[in-house]
């Protein structure tokens, strides 16, 4: 795996953003599965555990029984 350097500035600007509930719920739903692991795996990186667990559970209110983040 490589590792890359993160300019500080754009890592909190990027949470800032990203961190928004009212996002997570508008767009999460539309996200595939993928596109939303991959979102909360980068929140996760720069330490934004809540705002990535908003975005995974706006997403899994969609998800149709059998995607991988279907509530039952």
């Amino acid at each position: 795996m490589n590792t890359t350097s993160i300019d500080t500035a754009a890592a909190a600007r990027f949470v800032d953003v990203f961190a928004a509930a009212d996002f997570a719920g508008d767009v999460g739903p539309r996200m595939s599965c993928t596109e939303v692991d991959a979102l909360a795996g980068m929140l996760r990186t720069v330490g934004a555990d809540t705002a990535a667990d908003t975005w995974v559970s706006a997403h899994a209110e969609e998800d149709q029984e059998g995607d991988s983040h279907h509530q039952a």
